[in-house]
């Protein structure tokens, strides 16, 4: 990935889907630029309410669009999937932790602060996706329920797509629990692959060769899997971590234009 400068934002973006020209797309950074205030995105992780309004703003803008066309679901960690439109309300975003769209001018987006964010760009279509995949959405395979959403309402295939997996926590930094081992090994025939045993019946998850082996499954070549490689605890001046604490949230988005 590589960090940019978009007006007064310093916004993330992958190499791969930097290099299509029918779409844009970003990550945001936690650092605003703008009077000293960190960029958070969610309603819920600050008081200031006119504060997240007006850094929307400022991302709408950097994006090209009006602010009623950025997208926001509200996430639950499940696997609820939306088609937006230029007609979708907010209501329907509710308990919704992924977003697919063919309509030009529409920039769909999900939060994370440790939690994977996944775009999706499909070249022959014309059409996009994003995906919140904590280790919740993982093991219920969200991103695979999203392909496949996008297989059947846009008639993608794996060989179309580019994808990028976004920052978040990594292996590294993630030890979990016994019961997350367990959930891990019952979603997945590889699991073993996934984690790395600790003491006590706990293990370190690998969420992005997760995600990335459920991009292989559905057809995405190799090559076409772009991981951020920057990890949410280790890079925490730059996206917020809940781990480490944080209530903010930054945000992964993608248009076509």
């Amino acid at each position: 990935m590589k960090k940019l400068q978009v007006g007064n934002l310093a916004l993330w973006q992958f190499e791969d889907l930097q290099r299509e020209s029918s779409i844009r797309h970003f990550v945001t950074d936690r650092d605003s630029n703008v009077g000293g205030n960190e960029f958070t995105l969610s309603y819920s992780s600050s008081p200031d309410k006119e504060l997240i309004r007006h850094n929307r703003h400022l991302l709408a803008k950097a994006m090209g669009v009006d602010d009623a066309k950025l997208y926001f679901p509200s996430q639950v960690h499940k696997t609820r999937i939306v088609r937006v439109a230029s007609h979708t309300s907010k209501e329907e975003l509710m308990d919704t932790d992924a977003l697919i769209t063919n309509e030009p001018g529409i920039c769909i987006a999900v939060m994370s602060a440790d939690c994977v964010p996944v775009l999706l760009y499909d070249k022959k279509n014309k059409a996009v996706g994003a995906v919140h995949s904590g280790w919740r959405g993982t093991v219920a395979r969200i991103l695979e329920k999203t392909l496949h959403e996008m297989r059947v309402t846009f008639g993608t295939k794996g060989e179309d797509l580019v994808a990028g997996i976004g920052p978040s926590v990594s292996q590294d930094s993630y030890e979990v629990g016994e019961e997350v081992v367990n959930e891990v090994t019952s979603a997945f025939s590889g699991a073993s692959t996934l984690l790395i045993p600790q003491p006590n019946n706990k293990a370190k998850l690998d969420l992005w060769k997760a995600n990335r082996v459920l991009l292989e499954e559905f057809g995405v070549h190799p090559s076409n899997i772009e991981i951020s490689n920057l990890c949410t605890i280790k890079n925490n001046d730059n996206f917020f971590s809940a781990r480490k604490g944080d209530a903010g949230r930054f945000a992964a988005g993608i248009m076509i234009i």
